[in-house]
């Protein structure tokens, strides 16, 4: 359920009743969070191309049009308050429902419709259990993950859908030149995104701050070691012409100002209207540590470097929902400038072996690597192309 739309009880009630006693119709609703979500954005562009579809927001419909932008069948999709009585009757004459965090207290679905728990991507970090969130399917990049999705949602196995997680899709757009230049980048130069977890969580919601902030870890930048070997970081790929960026997590109450790396966040992104995912789509590599992202980066075979400094912290407060994370990744752990020196001219001409490595580790988890996850998972779902 998204977090800023807690309803009262009577209001469930109401809406689980609706939903038993009204007929299905053939439209679709979708409710991401938060709505720049790319499983939910990539499945309400492909939903578009087969049927009706409804996308409930928080936000206004003027903030998220560019998201649309480009896709297919425009005129079937219909941007709704997430919190209104029209919201609420398209949820419950739907035939198929979709959602990253759950819906309207997420009840189970009744004959003849279909729930599908998008989520929001696979990886190793234990799962808080926000919510008892309850679907027919659920969707995976990895079977690996994916394994795990029976025990977390309550799915049975058959119901979960390892198609790819709809957001890869995004990377057949990626961020143009023009933007590129807007966000501070020169096209025409290399560039590789740095994408750390959050240790600690800043959430700015008014009701549920207090049950969602938590720390993991200490802050990256709290240690002096990992200051200084950003400094060295950022010499290095000076000297090799490239331009290693950060992208902190949405929830990431560390701060990476001031640092000698440029950083790019959600505002900045949404402001010059790009993805994450497309900026990724022109990246040259990516690091990263316990974060979902890196098995979707799969997807585009570009270099993987893991930045784990808190390792053994984050696997004794966290927890990680794997063994052997060190043996699992597919690619390097950094620890020195020299091996982020390493891991950078990698980025610029990769070596055998480091394809070789990625492609073992994908192999192992069972990563699903082609684009087109979209289709992949309607198609799984049954509903029917035009």
């Amino acid at each position: 359920m998204d977090p800023e739309q807690l309803r009262t009880g009577g209001e469930l009630l109401l809406l689980r009743l609706a939903l038993s006693v009204l007929p299905a119709r053939r439209h679709a609703v979708v409710a991401g969070f938060p709505d720049e979500e790319g499983n939910s954005v990539e499945t309400v562009r492909a939903l578009a191309r087969r049927l009706p579809v409804y996308w409930l927001i928080n936000s206004t419909p003027e903030s998220v049009e560019w998201l649309l932008s480009g896709a297919e069948r425009r005129d079937r999709i219909r941007l709704v308050p997430k919190d209104s009585k029209r919201a609420f009757l398209a949820y419950a004459t739907a035939r198929y429902v979709f959602f990253t965090h759950g819906l309207y207290g997420s009840p189970p679905a009744p004959r003849r419709r279909t729930f599908v728990n998008l989520w929001h991507g696979d990886g190793p970090k234990m799962s808080k259990r926000f919510a008892n969130v309850r679907s027919t399917y659920t969707v995976a990049g990895t079977r690996l993950w994916g394994a795990q999705r029976p025990v977390y949602f309550g799915v049975a196995a058959s119901g979960v859908l390892v198609t790819g997680n709809p957001r890869i899709d995004q990377f057949e757009r990626p961020v143009r030149e023009e933007q590129l230049k807007a966000l501070g980048l020169d096209p025409a130069k290399p560039f590789v995104l740095w994408m750390p977890t959050y240790r600690r969580t800043e959430y700015r919601g008014r009701r549920l701050a207090k049950v969602r902030n938590w720390a993991d870890a200490a802050d990256l930048s709290e240690s002096e070691r990992v200051r200084h070997l950003i400094g060295e970081v950022a010499e290095a790929a000076g000297r090799l012409g490239v331009t290693v960026v950060v992208k902190p997590h949405p929830l990431d109450a560390d701060d990476y100002g001031a640092t000698d790396l440029l950083v790019i966040d959600g505002e900045v992104l949404q402001r010059e209207q790009v993805t994450v995912y497309q900026l990724l789509g022109r990246s040259h590599g990516l690091i990263t540590d316990y974060s979902s992202v890196w098995t979707d980066y799969l997807a585009v075979d570009r270099p993987i470097g893991f930045y784990c400094p808190d390792l053994e912290q984050y696997e004794s407060a966290r927890g990680l929902n794997v063994d052997g994370y060190r043996d699992l990744i597919p690619g390097p752990l950094l620890d020195s400038p020299a091996d982020f020196e390493h891991f950078l001219r990698e980025c610029l001409e990769e070596s055998a072996a480091s394809r070789s490595r990625r492609a073992q580790a994908a192999r192992r988890i069972g990563a699903e690597t082609r684009l087109g996850a979209s289709d992949r998972l309607l198609d799984a779902v049954g509903i029917a192309r035009p």
